[in-house]
């Protein structure tokens, strides 16, 4: 059922994707030309060192392939990746530097990006509570302190819990390798899975807490938040699960099919449905009323209980 309410909200909300797309490509077009600019001039080097082992290589395969002599490439191949390898060796300053580079982009590219998808969360909330459709920017200039406080917190605990999986990535990968190397792949796409799903359930509440709670502070909001409670948690992380394995198959399907065109309307829409879902949870789990569109309103139980002991109690 919220499931389904939150796909007919986000469909109900469909102008909406364009905003987010318009953002997102401003925001994204800013940082590749910052971080691609910044990565030639740093990884310059490093590609002049590399594109010989890469040609030698090529090389080697084309030799194997044809049937010809390949020892004097082989023997080519291996003096140009000694030459790679200590290049590598004199210049992991430089290489270490230029990771952390990157890894700090990523932080802040999520960083910005995630201010659209606080401000959806924020638009949802008024189609849900009074059916009202403010504008873009006017909703996100007028909660851009709330917005920042949870983005910070999104950013550093992102950040955390992608060093963790990452780990744990790892360890299964391993594990698997040892066991059973056919399911290797599976058990890590599975694990990566779960870990998005959880990660959505966690921080759903948080982000509603704190961006639609009312008169919260940012510490209760994320106490509230943060475990949520348990005749709800079995639900929401089954729908996360569901709705992350849908969006990936999705995401592969439009990316070989329309060779990443799809792509331009599938990630914005995929945010505005994930938003939508959280704050369909938080309206379920403060148990209040809320517009799937015009002519539905969805009542939760508690409240539908409280209306029939009221109905019969009056006269006829």
């Amino acid at each position: 059922m919220r499931l389904r309410n939150a796909l007919k909200i986000a469909i109900a909300n469909y102008a909406l994707v364009l905003k987010n797309l318009i953002y997102k490509i401003i925001i994204f077009a800013i940082f590749s030309l910052s971080l691609g600019l910044i990565l030639r001039l740093a990884l310059s080097p490093f590609i002049e060192r590399l594109r010989p082992v890469l040609q030698s290589l090529w090389s080697v395969i084309v030799a194997i392939v044809n049937g010809e002599n390949h020892e004097l490439t082989i023997s080519l191949l291996k003096t140009d990746f000694g030459a790679f390898k200590e290049y590598l060796s004199s210049n992991v300053g430089g290489l270490v530097w230029t990771v952390i580079i990157v890894l700090v982009f990523s932080i802040i590219y999520r960083f910005l990006t995630g201010i659209s998808d606080c401000t959806l969360m924020i638009l949802v909330n008024g189609h849900m509570t009074d059916m009202s459709h403010r504008g873009y920017v006017v909703v996100m200039i007028e909660n851009f302190k709330k917005i920042l406080v949870y983005q910070l917190i999104d950013a550093v605990s992102s950040v955390i819990w992608s060093a963790f999986v990452g780990l744990v990535v790892w360890g299964v990968f391993r594990l698997a390798m040892l066991i059973m190397p056919i399911l290797a792949l599976f058990a890590c796409g599975l694990t990566i899975t779960l870990a998005m799903s959880l990660y959505c359930t966690v921080f759903s509440q948080v982000m509603a807490n704190v961006l639609l709670g009312e008169h919260r502070s940012v510490k209760r909001a994320f106490a509230e938040g943060f475990v949520p409670k348990k005749r709800y948690f079995l639900k929401m992380i089954s729908a996360y699960f569901a709705v992350t394995v849908m969006l990936i198959y999705l995401h592969a399907s439009v990316t070989v099919f329309t060779f990443g065109v799809g792509e331009i309307i599938l990630i914005p829409f995929a945010s505005l449905l994930l938003v939508t879902m959280k704050t369909v949870d938080y309206f379920t789990i403060n148990k209040k009323k809320y517009f799937v569109d015009y002519d539905t309103i969805f009542i939760p139980k508690e409240l539908r209980e409280n209306d029939e002991g009221l109905l019969s109690d009056v006269e006829i």
